[in-house]
């Protein structure tokens, strides 16, 4: 069985988050403030990416609830929404939502591609730009 290219949807914006087709089940998702419309394709690489987030055992779904909480809500459960809330304090109207769901059935495995994938992406992101993430913590 081959593992699932790294590739993401296109770009939403937070509170159309829950289009993301497939977004009921786990993955990685990454967040990028875009005071204009964002670009067609999501890319990773993109300087204007300030979050990188995973998820192995919830849907992409009830994670992003725990971010809006966290976010928006001034509430507990996701320390990237309590970074969110500290870095930029606003209402997240310039926030967008890419998301890679993946669907492998293994769950050993496909919990250790997620966390692979994320950490692959922080690190290229670090390659590129010599600085982690805005919302991505050491």
């Amino acid at each position: 069985m081959g593992l699932p290219k790294i590739e993401f949807s296109s770009w939403l914006k937070w509170t159309e988050r829950n289009g993301i087709e497939d977004s009921d089940k786990p993955g990685v998702y990454m967040l990028s403030k875009f005071k204009m419309a964002p670009p067609p394709v999501a890319d990773p690489l993109d300087e204007n990416v300030i979050y990188f987030g995973e998820t192995c055992n919830q849907s992409l779904r009830e994670r992003w609830v725990q971010f809006d909480a966290s976010a928006f809500q001034l509430k507990r459960g996701h320390s990237g929404g309590k970074t969110y809330r500290g870095t930029y304090g606003d209402d997240g109207s310039d926030l967008y939502v890419a998301a890679m769901p993946v669907k492998l059935e293994d769950e050993v495995l496909r919990s250790q591609f997620i966390r692979f994938a994320e950490r692959k992406l922080i690190l290229d992101f670090v390659v590129r730009w010599k600085r982690l993430p805005k919302c991505n913590r050491k």
